[in-house]
């Protein structure tokens, strides 16, 4: 009898195990289902799609497309999808609203990006909006998905579950496909500009002082996209920031030795901002050379 009962016991375990084994595969699939979907509607309007060329040329006309067309409808969108969500966690709004309200932005943004040129001469571009647009129907899934049981507890979701994480993820390959692309472009420009950022572990403030613009916002975009860090800040506003704890002396003041330091503490400390480029544009990048983008020179 003994023997029955823990047999019995035993095959309800395993159909338990295995019922929760199918549940995440099957909510892993419909995570790459959903990406696929919007690079399957990409491929559709863009049959012209060429294969990456890692020598391709990029124009500076091109980033400019890039930037009015994906890059800052994508900007805007992260500063509404992050807002909405902070004043969901802090309890100052309603779940089921929000919820409804980050689907339709998402939506939205999601269409401005669709219906924008095409990059395919560009491949880091081409691949950028594929990212962004990827990014963006995830959001929405995740919108469409959380729970609104409570609003800390939705704000969670949307920050740190599955699908949420995805669409931060490909976002912000996103954005590092179009810092890879200005650096490829200014490697074009000036021959002291290398084309990418090759494998660097971690930099030193000796290394960070001798690189030029691009390449330290290259690199600060790879470190966010590594890091996983979604905020409203652009690279070249944590690279400003750096240049200013480098410059002032403050890196040994806070016994700093490396790059990757210094961002760990700018982020714990909430030292960041949208504004550090512009406070410290013309007394430290007047000569560099960079693309005509508006949020270089307003």
């Amino acid at each position: 009898m003994k023997r029955s009962t823990s047999r019995t016991s035993m095959l309800y375990t395993m159909g338990f195990l295995f019922c929760l084994i199918a549940a995440f595969a099957v909510f892993f699939l419909g995570v790459k289902i959903g990406a696929d979907k919007a690079e399957a509607q990409y491929a559709q309007k863009n049959p012209n799609s060429v294969a990456h060329d890692p020598n391709a040329l990029y124009q500076e006309s091109d980033l400019v497309t890039f930037y009015h067309s994906v890059f800052s409808p994508y900007r805007e969108f992260k500063r509404e999808w992050n807002d909405k969500v902070d004043r969901l966690a802090s309890g100052s709004a309603s779940p089921s609203q929000t919820l409804s309200s980050l689907r339709k932005l998402a939506d939205e943004t999601s269409s401005q990006v669709t219906e924008t040129a095409l990059f395919a001469n560009s491949p880091l571009l081409e691949q950028g909006q594929l990212n962004i647009l990827k990014s963006l129907r995830l959001f929405s899934e995740a919108a469409d998905k959380a729970t609104s049981a409570g609003s800390a507890a939705t704000a969670k979701e949307l920050r740190t579950g599955e699908l949420a994480q995805g669409a931060v993820k490909y976002g912000l390959t996103g954005q590092n496909n179009y810092y890879s692309a200005m650096l490829s472009w200014g490697a074009g420009s000036s021959s002291s500009i290398p084309s990418d950022i090759g494998n660097p572990k971690v930099i030193s403030f000796a290394e960070w002082k001798k690189m030029p613009l691009l390449l330290k916002n290259a690199n600060i975009a790879q470190i966010l996209l590594n890091r996983g860090i979604f905020a409203d800040y652009d690279p070249q506003d944590v690279t400003a920031k750096i240049d200013s704890l480098v410059n002032t002396g403050s890196t040994e003041s806070l016994n700093l030795t490396n790059v990757q330091g210094a961002i760990t503490l700018l982020v714990s400390t909430g030292a960041l901002s949208e504004q550090e480029f512009s406070k410290w544009r013309l007394q430290y990048y007047a000569k560099e050379t960079l693309p005509q983008l508006p949020f270089f020179f307003d």
